[in-house]
Formats: structure tokens, C-alpha cells, sequence
């Protein structure tokens, strides 16, 4: 009798963790898959082509900026055609630090780091290096993951030439 109670028991804990272990082994897979499209889009702007990563905006994707304001998918389209015009992407990173799934929505926590390159009005070289949190909202669609919106978190450092500025504070 104990025997067969022991192995019911088993069976049930067995059973009970299966959706665990399928949460954990899908939020592996999405990070890996998202980790994916972040190389891409790194190495997209890397080539100041900006459009890698306006491919994985949804139609209705929002930016929310520091200050609070939200932004629609064609201001922020433009907003990165525009700074890849002004700036050339010397080193950029993109690390994932946390990830969180709802549906068929992924919350991903994602630290930024960049160094780009510029010219002021008088023509002077400028270095601006950046460093980042954003939380940014994949969706799940026939085509893949999606971005749905990014919102503009916290500033660790805004370095120009190496000196701390307040820039995008």
C-alpha cells in the first residue's frame, strides 16, 4: 500500500513539474531567440543601417522616452534614421539582464552601452559614450518576435570625450 502511495506520489511530482520545467525551457528559448535579433540588430547599426532594427518594429510599436512622452513607431523610425545620419556606432552592446513572460509577450529588461562618434557644428570630432537600461516588449507574431515598445528606463553614464555630461538625464 505504502509503496503504491510512494509511487503515486512520485508520479504526481513528476507530473507537476513538467510545466516548470516547460516555462523555464521556454524562457530559454525566447531569450536565445531574442538574443538573436539583438546580434543583428547590433551588427546593423554597426553598418549605420538602422533599418535591421526598424524591421522589428510592430505596426504598433511605442518608444516612451525619459521625460515621459510617448512616441509613435514613425517618430521613432525617424528619430534613428536621423541619429544614424549625425552619428557613427564605433562599439555597441546589448545584454539582456532580465526577462519575464506573459501570453505571448516577452518583458526584457536590456542594458545598452555604446560608443558613437560625431561632429559638432564647427566640425570638431566628438566621442559620446552611453550606457543604459530600457525595458523593451517582444511580441510573438507569425513573423517572429516583434517589438512592441521600449521604454527609455535609466542612465548610467553619458560620457562626451570622457567627461560626465547630463545629457539624456
Amino acid at each position: 500500500m505504502w509503496r503504491h502511495l510512494s509511487e503515486f506520489l512520485a508520479a504526481m511530482l513528476t507530473v507537476g513539474s513538467l510545466p516548470a520545467l516547460s516555462r523555464a525551457d521556454d524562457a530559454k528559448s525566447v531569450r536565445n531567440e531574442l538574443k538573436s535579433n539583438y546580434a543583428r540588430i547590433v551588427k546593423g547599426f554597426k553598418k549605420n543601417d538602422p533599418e535591421v532594427w526598424v524591421s522589428y518594429l510592430s505596426a504598433d510599436f511605442k518608444l516612451k522616452l525619459f521625460n515621459g512622452s510617448v512616441q509613435d513607431r514613425q517618430w521613432a523610425v525617424n528619430y534613428v534614421r536621423n541619429n544614424a545620419k549625425a552619428f557613427r556606432i564605433k562599439t555597441l552592446r546589448m545584454t539582456i539582464k532580465e526577462l519575464a513572460l506573459a501570453g505571448n509577450d516577452a518583458v526584457a529588461v536590456v542594458e545598452q552601452k555604446s560608443s558613437r562618434a560625431f561632429k559638432d557644428a564647427q566640425s570638431t570630432p566628438h566621442r559620446l559614450d552611453v550606457a543604459a537600461l530600457q525595458r523593451e516588449t517582444w511580441t510573438k507574431t507569425t513573423d517572429g518576435w516583434m517589438l512592441k515598445s521600449v521604454q527609455e528606463w535609466k542612465v548610467l553614464y553619458v560620457l562626451q570625450d570622457g567627461k560626465p555630461t547630463t545629457q539624456g538625464k
